[in-house]
């Protein structure tokens, strides 16, 4: 009985009137969005390596990504395809691919951060998703980045930094949970995407940058550029 009621989550506390408000912008403004087409430079910093990739971004919500990395010929060498169902890695001049899932675990096999799709593509397009049912919502004031509301939740708990006006996010932070990371944004508008994000692990040393060039909202791109079929040939590895 006493194991069984350690398990159970903590009592929510009732949310003020200024966290309501606040989760519903952030709601509110990602729902606003639809796409994202950018040219991107990526630095990921793992372990002493660092990795340079420069290519074209897709963003599709809720839950769809496609990037080109490309030679300075202008070739893709590397495609990444994502969406809610799969993702399929294809290293072009190896002739070979990661096939599977798309989950956190995924993402953290090709990334380093265990984030579910949904997330990654709000991250990615400067608009966090709050966290589902918190038990608490902290409205905090603001410090030299600016106001934040801390949310605490069966996920972990996360800080996000954001104007309570816009809901344009400025940092977010994510703590106790399955990914600790910290998203800090350069840029950005109610009506125009961020310029560049830092993504840092809290318990690793992996540190990802994107800079972002020439950024369009709305384009519209196709479902179809969100799957992908690969040649014959190709060495396929699968995993769950």
């Amino acid at each position: 009985m006493l194991a069984g009621c350690a398990s159970l989550p903590p009592p929510r506390e009732p949310l003020s009137p200024e966290a309501h408000r606040l989760i519903a912008v952030l709601q509110h403004r990602w729902l606003e969005f639809a796409d994202l087409r950018t040219l991107a430079e990526i630095t990921i910093q793992r372990d002493g390596r660092v990795h340079r990739l420069t290519g074209v971004l897709l963003l599709r919500a809720p839950a769809s990504v496609r990037f080109e990395a490309l030679t300075p010929w202008g070739q893709p060498f590397l495609l990444l395809v994502g969406n809610a169902e799969s993702v399929t890695l294809y290293e072009v001049a190896d002739n070979r691919a990661l096939v599977g899932p798309a989950s956190a675990k995924a993402t953290e096999r090709w990334l380093g951060l265990a984030l579910e799709p949904e997330e990654l593509v709000g991250i990615l397009a400067g608009h966090v998703l709050p966290l589902k049912d918190p038990y608490s919502a902290e409205i905090i004031p603001a410090d030299g980045i600016g106001p934040s509301i801390k949310l605490t939740g069966a996920a972990g708990v996360q800080r996000i930094w954001a104007d309570p006006e816009t809901g344009v996010v400025r940092q977010v932070e994510l703590t106790g949970a399955k990914t600790p990371a910290r998203v800090t944004y350069a840029g950005g508008s109610p009506a125009d995407p961020p310029a560049a994000l830092t993504m840092t692990a809290l318990d690793a040393p992996l540190v990802v940058s994107v800079r972002y060039r020439e950024p369009k909202l709305g384009t519209g791109p196709s479902p179809d550029l969100f799957t992908l079929t690969l040649p014959e040939g190709v060495k396929i590895q699968r995993f769950r």
